[in-house]
């Protein structure tokens, strides 16, 4: 069995310098301040250095998202604060979601939740 079978959500997300210098990663950013957004799931990249997943939206009104998970040790992986949903394993690019996230005290964007779309 291929790791693409056994990990098809996996399979999907960029975990290459190659990948990265492929994909358009300048051309999203973090939100600012606090709000929500429906848009779809283009693609994910596992950060570099970091145990972090970096999610890459391109949302519904035109703007073009990129929003954090971490890996924890409780609760469950790869999930926004609020919401039980696995990125690295649930969930497949092209996906559509409706996201919402805050602006925390010390200037980091965090992802509350995460509700399919479709």
């Amino acid at each position: 069995m291929t790791y693409e079978e056994m990990f098809p959500c996996r399979a999907q997300i960029i975990r290459t310098r190659e990948g990265r210098d492929a994909a358009p990663l300048d051309d999203y950013s973090y939100p600012e301040d606090a709000g929500d957004f429906t848009g779809t799931l283009t693609f994910r990249c596992w950060h570099r250095n970091k145990p972090m997943l970096l999610c890459y939206f391109d949302t519904d009104d035109g703007r073009k998202f990129k929003l954090p998970v971490w890996w924890q040790s409780w609760g469950v992986n790869y999930s926004p604060a609020e919401t039980y949903i696995n990125f690295a394993d649930d969930v497949f690019d092209g996906s559509r979601l409706r996201c919402a996230y805050r602006k925390k005290d010390n200037g980091y964007i965090r992802w509350l939740n995460a509700e399919s779309a479709e």
